[in-house]
Formats: C-alpha cells, sequence, structure tokens
C-alpha cells in the first residue's frame, strides 16, 4: 500500500482498481477547529503521531456538520453514509483527499513533477464535503494526468456566519487559505508542482476561488470557476441580520459557543427558512459591494492568470424545482430566468472583466444534457463528469436514460481538457457538448 511521510506526519494510502491512482483521505491541513476561531496551521517541527506510527488514509475523513442539502432530491440523490462518506466532526473536519497517479512518484526529478488541481465544493455555503464518493479525484487524476487534492472547509454558521467586522474573512474562506498553504509545502511528496497549481471550484467553492483570485493569487497559477453566483456581493446589513436570528433560534440560556451542534443546526435550518428571499443565507461578506475577481489590472507577467469560467445552459433550472417542485422542466419560465441572472450572464461579465484585467480567459457553457431528465443541463451535471464515478452517482436523477459507458466518455473528454488546462493554461477551443468563447490574453 501506498505510504506518504510528511512533517506532520506519515500516511498510507490505498489504490483504485484498474486506474493506477493512489489516493490518501482525511489528511489534516490545519490543527483541529475552535469554533468561530480563525484555523490555525499544522506546526511543520511537530506531529501527533509516533516515530514509527503510519495513519490509516484509506477511508474518507470527517466532514462539517450539515442539514441537508434542498436539491438532494433533484440533482444529488440521498446523501454518502459510511464507508462511502466521512462522519460529521465538528473539530476536526479541516481535512483534504490526494489523489495522485502512480507516474507521480515514479518519474525522477523537477521535470516529473504533475500538474496540481486544488477543487473546493459547491452547497450555497451550507452543505458539502470532500470526503464523499461523489468528489473523488481518481478519473480527474488519471484522465487529466495530474495531482489532485478535493479539500473541505466548513460550512453554514461554523464557516460563514457574519461577526460584526466586514473587513475580517470569514472563517470557511480562511480555510480554503490554509489548504492551498498545505498544497503549497506538501504537494511535491505526491509528485505535485506547487509552482503549478490550478485552483478549481464549483458553485459556493467557485466564488471562493474567484475572491481568492484578488486576495491571494500567489498560491496558484490557474483557476476554474464553475457555475459561480459570480456577481453576488453579501453585505454587511443582511449578513448581521441573518447572525442576529440564528442567535435568536438557539434555546433559551444557550449561546453560539455553549450550544450543541445540533442546536446550531436547527438555528441554521430557522435563519435559512426566515431569509429565504435572499439568494444565500451564508455566504463571504463583501464590505464594498462589488463583486470579486478582477480587482487588481495586471501590471507583470507574474499576476497573470489563466481562468477557465464555466456554467450550465440551464443552471437555474434545479433551484426552480425546489420553488416549484419535479414537473419542473429545463425551459420552464423561472428555470430560463434563474438561468441567466444568476449564473450565465455574471460569468460572462465575470470573464469580461478578468479579460479587461489582463488575465488569459475563456468562458465555457456546458450544454449536453441526459435524455430522460426534465432538468436538462442543470446546476451540478458537470459534477459525475468532472469527479466520482457512475456508480457514486448512481442515485442520482441526473443520469436519466444515459448508460454508464457513455457518461464516462463524456467525461474523459472533459477531465482531458481540464489536465490540458491545468498543465499548461491550454484553453479548449472545441469540447463535444459545449460552446466556449476564447477572450484570448
Amino acid at each position: 500500500m501506498p505510504t506518504i511521510k510528511l512533517a506532520q506526519g506519515s500516511y498510507r494510502g490505498g489504490t483504485a482498481p484498474d486506474s493506477h491512482v493512489n489516493y490518501y483521505h482525511g489528511i489534516p491541513y490545519c490543527q483541529p477547529f475552535e469554533r468561530l476561531q480563525p484555523p490555525k496551521a499544522i506546526a511543520k517541527s511537530t506531529s501527533d503521531a509516533g516515530p514509527d506510527e503510519v495513519k490509516d488514509a484509506t477511508q474518507f475523513g470527517p466532514i462539517c456538520p450539515q442539514n441537508p442539502s434542498k436539491l438532494e432530491p433533484y440533482i444529488y440523490g440521498p446523501w454518502p453514509t459510511l464507508p462511502n462518506g466521512g462522519e460529521a466532526d465538528e473539530s476536526r473536519s479541516g481535512v483534504l483527499s490526494v489523489y495522485q497517479p502512480e507516474s507521480a512518484r515514479t518519474g525522477g526529478g523537477e521535470k516529473s513533477l504533475l500538474p496540481v488541481i486544488v477543487y473546493a465544493h459547491g452547497g450555497a455555503w451550507q452543505t458539502g464535503s470532500s470526503q464523499i464518493n461523489w468528489y473523488t479525484g481518481t478519473a480527474l487524476a488519471r484522465d487529466g494526468e495530474c495531482v489532485v487534492v478535493t479539500i473541505n472547509y466548513l460550512v453554514g454558521v461554523l464557516g460563514f456566519l457574519y461577526q460584526g467586522d466586514e473587513t475580517k474573512l470569514a472563517c470557511g474562506n480562511q480555510d480554503h487559505i490554509l489548504a492551498l498553504e498545505w498544497v503549497r509545502d506538501n504537494i511535491r511528496s505526491f509528485g505535485g508542482d506547487p509552482e503549478n497549481v490550478t485552483a478549481a471550484g464549483q458553485s459556493a467553492g467557485a466564488y471562493n476561488t474567484q475572491l481568492l483570485l484578488d486576495l491571494r493569487p500567489d498560491l496558484f497559477r490557474r483557476a476554474i470557476i464553475m457555475s459561480s453566483p459570480a456577481d453576488r456581493a453579501f453585505g454587511a446589513e443582511d449578513a448581521g441580520k441573518i447572525a442576529e436570528t440564528v442567535c435568536a433560534s438557539l434555546p433559551e440560556g444557550k449561546t453560539l459557543e455553549s450550544a450543541s451542534m445540533a442546536e446550531i443546526l436547527a438555528a441554521q435550518a430557522a435563519a435559512t427558512s426566515a431569509h429565504g428571499s435572499m439568494v444565500a443565507q451564508f455566504a463571504p461578506v463583501i464590505a464594498d459591494g462589488v463583486a470579486p475577481g478582477g480587482r487588481h489590472k495586471v501590471e507583470n507577467g507574474s499576476m497573470k492568470k489563466d481562468v477557465l469560467v464555466t456554467w450550465m445552459q440551464h443552471d437555474g433550472s434545479a433551484f426552480a424545482a425546489v420553488s416549484q417542485g419535479p414537473k419542473t422542466t429545463a425551459t420552464d419560465e423561472l428555470s430560463v430566468k434563474l438561468t441567466s441572472g444568476l449564473f450565465k450572464e455574471p460569468s460572462i461579465r465575470l470573464a469580461e472583466r478578468l479579460h479587461k484585467a489582463g488575465h488569459g480567459v475563456a468562458a465555457l457553457e456546458h450544454q449536453w444534457a441526459p435524455e430522460g431528465y426534465a432538468l436538462g443541463a442543470t446546476h451540478c451535471l458537470d459534477l459525475p463528469l468532472l469527479l466520482g464515478d457512475y456508480e457514486a452517482w448512481r442515485k442520482s436523477p441526473m443520469h436519466g436514460d444515459v448508460s454508464a459507458q457513455e457518461w464516462d466518455r463524456r467525461g474523459k473528454l472533459i477531465r482531458q481538457a481540464f489536465g490540458r488546462f491545468a498543465r499548461n493554461g491550454s484553453m479548449p477551443e472545441k469540447l463535444e457538448g459545449t460552446s466556449i468563447e476564447l477572450y484570448g490574453s
């Protein structure tokens, strides 16, 4: 079994069948979380393991405690349970998984280092985890010929509750930064190139990545931003109202610090319901009200990023279904309105803004929709093409009437294209099932 030795300890992983890809789950990138406090880096010179202890990294690690997603009946299917998903643990969910092609460790020298894709999950800043089989990076690592890292970050109240200081970055965003710093410091041990990192994310994870294009562009060379609510600028006033509702919804005598996790999640659900008219109830607070991405002009070559901005042709249909019910279709008036207003037009504006700032940009619309699935090319339909496998997504209604072989064929095209982009910034000019616009350099 493959073993990796890091400054923080040694980890024993596994090898995915028929893939020549090694995997390591549940590796901490920070110290145990303290509620509503910024994450703390792991001391490089210390380890809680004995000198000869090798920790098991073959099973999924902890996930951030969370309420169920309203999208489960329409896109995901039921949340994976053990052994295909980790258990909830508030303090120990600061973990990630690494997927390492065996070629990454059999080659020699700096030239053999592979590009790295660091993926941040979506979930409206309230759900999601890297430690479930929906988001395994085995196929992407294999077909994209890259090292893949999938990260956890705190969600909901734990990660994005506004604490009264609009200049303070949310804990969940600080987690994201610390995970990327961990990659910078450790990925060479897995055969990954710390100088060639692509930060990727979908939905909320895409927006978080978009934010880091402005805040910490030093941590990656490229970015893939998938179905971001790219124009969103969550203000302190709205965030403060939600924080008030959360606190008021706790049992009498309980505070955010003293409440149990179950009580925190119940208060979170109450606030989400009370403020359901807002696009998001928990999100990064943007003090000046200007959406992130492209705030800074490129002044030299080291600042220039390659950015791939993607969205789904029917991104909004799943959200329309949450409102209207299971008879919703991809072409319903509300589906079209939500797609255009929340995802497509904001993504195009983001691409234009980044291009104007001096970055190399391509915009890609996923248009393929599986037969037998009324919501079309909806939000998250690109995920089974990129991450996990057919079996992991077996209970997802997104499969429609399409065979596992066809899903894998189409997925391989996407995974290979994303791998080429991560390697050298090569923008896809044509890709089956998509429409692409190149903005150039």
